[in-house]
């Protein structure tokens, strides 16, 4: 009985010290999220949910009817989160302003396209306080990309 108690302390304690961790872990959300490699990873997967996605794949007609405009979109998307997400990364593409000007993207649209990346982040087990931040990041934006 006593070696019972004994394990129970000690798995006790060792989950208090790696709960601590990890809520007072000073990395960036890149580090967090696993660095490039796993950005590539979420980036891939949401762009192939995306395109497929009949309620947003239109406003990204130029991403899935060439390969080359996929993959060029996906190198963008993947510096654009790399660098919001304090990774070593550039991002050289427009400002959400001028990317979304003029498009007529709606607010169903702007949340189908967060339900596309909240399933690409679960299927890729991304902890859950990875995803609210990302997604806490991302948020803000929704008044560049909606333009009524």
């Amino acid at each position: 009985m006593k070696n019972w108690r004994a394990f129970i302390v000690a798995a006790g304690m060792t989950a208090c010290i790696a709960s601590g961790f990890a809520v007072n872990d000073s990395r960036s959300l890149y580090d967090r999220l696993g660095g490039m490699p796993a950005i590539k990873s979420v980036v891939d997967d949401f762009v192939s949910r995306v395109l497929a996605d009949e309620r947003v794949n239109k406003w990204f007609a130029h991403a899935q009817s060439n390969p080359a405009e996929a993959a060029a979109y996906k190198s963008s998307l993947a510096d654009f989160l790399c660098h919001n997400t304090g990774g070593p990364c550039q991002y050289g593409g427009p400002d959400m302003l001028a990317a979304h000007k003029g498009r007529g993207i709606t607010d169903e649209a702007f949340n189908a396209v967060v339900e596309d990346l909240t399933a690409s982040l679960h299927k890729l087990n991304v902890p859950a306080r990875e995803q609210s931040d990302l997604l806490g990041l991302l948020a803000p934006m929704k008044p560049t990309i909606v333009q009524h």
